[in-house]
């Protein structure tokens, strides 16, 4: 059998389709794609060859026609045919290019728009690896302590390592009520950490606010959907009439989404003309986005945004476009760094399958481009250690003398709940067994000074409702302080 020329050319011309066709964007972060109307005006970069040389072609009929004749084994024809499209993109060695065959690309699209059950963790490809973006905010992932950057090494004992990404999700994702235990590498530390969660059904909410009587408003942004402008300007109008005078908008783990959405969430917020992005496309044309319309009523307030470094993509947009646009203070951590856009092609390939590739960067209002950099707060404030906890173990019991980085952990938890230890080193004292114990009496627990499975569930417990309490939030309390200024 044998490779017609022209379908091999439509199989592989996607290598140079920047300037083709892109009727939509995508700001996104790997496991959550959104997609957002926008042209690719200027993207192409001269006339270049498109498809393959008759050569080319030649020498992949050839490739094709040893592996049907030679190889030992019957060889499915169209996994071949995927495998050389999935190998040149993975060629691309760019971790937010991917190529979905057509048995994925539809579940794959659907996951991507909707609810699912899972862990809650937003993950892309690097170097193999699987590597955490950002914990979605009240899942599994968030409670049990995965971090940004955290590296994904195996699922209940099945390494992760060379998986796709579609591969690795499958295996991550279960029925609700399913455990799933990580295996962990972060960074800083020398020994991976063991998680075990409970798969939930992830539903994130996407806007939310809440104001005080000082008039000082709080809007959360979890994500950029379509749905998220008109919901931040329902937010702002109901803020404004009970008399709104300061907004603290929230990013936080963040992880990005619509590009459409965030520059029409940043149009509300900023005076009219004002520039919100720029885009910079491989020939080196830049677009500048600019406010149209402006904030409603040519209202105006200060403006703080809470960042750290789960805000990523759209989320950094708004941030910088805030900032260098309407002067807003940045307060928390630096965000994670993710400064290209990447777009869908449906039926370019001329079946169901999907391909997904970058196609330009973003730039801040002044030109900086943030890739791997992130932008940095105008206040740096770290939260307390506790925020950085992980999940206790389950298959063991944590004694006194033991030692490595889950006593170290506990030892955390323990001052995170309020019964600090006398030490936070990995070492299990005989102060840190009477921490358990005072924590065990407290809570109707048997009083052994050892973490069991049901200390450790009740220690979480615990942690994870100081997490949810606002005083315990050093970045969020920064925030409140500066925004109690602005009303001098």
């Amino acid at each position: 059998m044998w490779f017609r020329g022209r379908t091999v050319a439509a199989m592989l011309a996607l290598t140079a389709v920047a300037a083709c066709v892109a009727t939509y964007a995508v700001l996104e972060f790997p496991g959550w794609n959104w997609m957002s109307k926008g042209a690719l005006a200027g993207g192409g970069a001269g006339q270049e060859q498109e498809g393959l040389r008759q050569d080319e072609v030649d020498k992949l009929n050839k490739a094709m026609s040893l592996i049907e004749k030679r190889y030992l084994l019957p060889a499915d024809r169209k996994k071949l045919l995927d495998g050389a499209v999935q190998g040149m993109v993975e060629s691309l060695s760019d971790p937010y290019s991917v190529y979905k065959p057509e048995d994925e690309a539809e579940p794959y699209m659907d996951a991507l728009q909707g609810a699912f059950t899972g862990i809650g963790a937003e993950l892309r490809i690097e170097n193999g690896t699987v590597v955490v973006e950002s914990p979605i905010r009240g899942s599994p992932a968030e409670r049990a302590g995965l971090q940004p950057r955290d590296v994904l090494l195996s699922i209940n004992g099945e390494s992760l390592y060379g998986l796709t990404l579609s591969e690795a999700v499958t295996k991550i994702r279960g029925p609700k009520g399913t455990k799933a235990k990580l295996k962990v590498q972060r960074a800083g530390r020398s020994e991976p950490l063991d998680l075990e969660l409970v798969r939930d059904r992830i539903d994130p909410e996407t806007v939310s606010s809440e104001i005080g009587a000082d008039g000082i408003g709080h809007l959360f942004i979890n994500q950029f959907t379509n749905e998220t402008s008109a919901q931040v300007a329902e937010e702002l109008a109901a803020m404004e009439r009970q008399g709104l005078k300061v907004l603290v908008i929230d990013v936080r783990n963040n992880p990005g989404g619509y590009l459409q959405s965030v520059v029409e969430v940043a149009d509300q917020l900023l005076e009219k003309g004002k520039p919100i992005v720029q885009s910079e496309y491989r020939d080196g044309h830049r677009k500048v986005d600019v406010a149209e319309h402006g904030a409603k009523n040519g209202k105006r307030y200060p403006m703080i945004v809470l960042i750290n470094k789960g805000s990523a993509s759209a989320s950094e947009i708004l941030a910088g476009a805030l900032q260098q646009s309407a002067g807003a203070l940045l307060v928390g951590d630096t965000t994670y760094g993710k400064g290209t856009v990447q777009v869908h092609f449906n039926g370019e390939l001329g079946d169901d399958s999907l391909i997904k590739l970058t196609v330009y960067k973003w730039l801040l209002p002044d030109g900086t481009w943030i890739n791997e950099n992130g932008i940095e707060p105008d206040i740096q404030v770290a939260q307390p250690d506790y925020f950085l906890a992980w999940r206790l173990p389950r298959d063991r019991v944590l004694k006194p003398d033991s030692t490595g980085g889950d006593v170290e952990n506990l030892q955390t938890i323990l001052s995170g709940v309020g019964y600090p230890a006398d030490r936070s080193d990995g070492y299990y004292s005989q102060k840190t067994r009477e921490a358990v114990e005072r924590f065990q009496k407290d809570e109707s627990l048997l009083l052994t000074g050892e973490v069991d499975a049901e200390t450790a569930q009740r220690l979480e417990e615990k942690l994870y409702a100081a997490l949810q309490d606002r005083a315990n939030d050093a970045q969020w309390q920064r925030a409140l302080a500066e925004a109690a200024k602005l009303l001098e």
